[in-house]
């Protein structure tokens, strides 16, 4: 965990400030891969036609890339044929679309121990990275509750939780966050083009800087809270917009009864929020001078990120020693930022 740092703060979930308090649960998660399911929710259902062969997939223990390079192998396909809407959990059991060209022959049953086709449909394009509106999970804990479960899963409910990266983002050991700093002291002044290969640490490094934001925001005690000119979002979408004098006190109470967000950048060069706002959020990213010229220098334009999240259908069960918990998730969340603000947990798997 040595690598997961932004300036001189640990980014780690664990050492992150929370929403609601001290942790209610105390134990551990992801014993096995059948404690951690995914469940890809698309929004839609493929259309039942056209030139793409569209299969629903079980994995188990491995990742969605290794997923697709299997499936390519047994269809005798090209890898860069395939696609899917959005990686799932490596150590996890996890049902998601893949998409095959025409040409794929494959059946309905086993690839091999860790793969399953389950069914298949037909649409007219492929599927595309961001084409799915969120995933469900059931996740089972094991420890023990500490304090006020109940409330503090009300509060998640009503309020949410920060809506913060999780370690997948950055990789094992912060691998992805350490290969930007090592493209970072490499880059020649001035703006740079990225390399595909690059992209996840690219990411890493702006999701370390909206992480390390969030956290500035709680500790100032102001995570949800607007403020004229801020940029704000529509819930579970990508629209912002800049908050006027006239309407920010309906905004604030929009953002509290969950209708809209305050965010954070992805950082970029230029801004798209107030003077104000955006002096706040570079003097944090400028904590880390290294990854946040690097950045910078990428990227033209910020992109906005909502600072919370709302888990939605929230489920918890007690049993002895276990905390089963099931929710939902829009695109682009973490279940672990969920946990961290529920209790202290390791995760078991090595």
């Amino acid at each position: 965990m040595n690598n997961l740092f932004y300036g001189n703060r640990s980014i780690e979930l664990s050492h992150l400030p929370r929403g609601h308090g001290v942790p209610v649960f105390e134990g551990a998660y992801r014993a096995e891969p059948s404690d951690f399911v995914v469940m890809e929710d698309l929004g839609f259902e493929p259309g039942g036609s056209g030139p793409h062969i569209w299969a629903l997939i079980r994995k188990v223990g491995i990742s969605s890339e290794e997923a697709c390079s299997r499936l390519g192998q047994a269809t005798k396909t090209s890898r860069k044929d395939l696609g899917y809407a959005g990686k799932k959990d490596t150590h996890a059991i996890s049902t998601q679309w893949i998409s095959l060209p025409d040409s794929a022959q494959i059946d309905v049953g086993p690839i091999d121990s860790a793969l399953e086709v389950l069914r298949f449909s037909r649409n007219q394009r492929k599927l595309k990275i961001g084409q799915l509106a969120g995933n469900h999970f059931q996740l089972r804990l094991y420890g023990v509750v500490i304090s006020d479960l109940g409330e503090r899963l009300k509060a998640i409910s009503s309020i949410g939780v920060p809506n913060y990266f999780g370690l997948q983002r950055f990789g094992r050991s912060g691998f992805n966050l350490e290969k930007a700093r090592r493209l970072a002291r490499r880059q020649l002044v001035g703006n740079q083009r990225l390399h595909p290969r690059d992209g996840m640490a690219a990411s890493a490094a702006r999701s370390a800087g909206f992480n390390a934001i969030v956290a500035e925001r709680l500790n100032e005690g102001r995570w949800l809270n607007v403020a004229v000119g801020d940029a704000v979002s529509l819930a579970g979408r990508g629209s912002h917009f800049l908050a006027s004098e006239a309407d920010l006190s309906s905004i604030q109470s929009r953002i509290m009864a969950g209708e809209l967000d305050t965010t954070a950048p992805m950082a970029g060069r230029i801004s798209k929020t107030s003077s104000e706002q955006n002096a706040f959020e570079t003097a944090t990213l400028q904590t880390d001078p290294e990854l946040f010229d690097w950045m910078t220098a990428i990227f033209r334009d910020e992109d906005r990120r909502a600072v919370r999240v709302l888990p939605k259908k929230l489920e918890a069960e007690v049993t002895g020693n276990t905390l089963d918990l099931s929710f939902w998730l829009p695109r682009g969340s973490f279940a672990t930022a969920v946990l961290n603000e529920i209790g202290t947990l390791r995760e078991l798997y090595a």
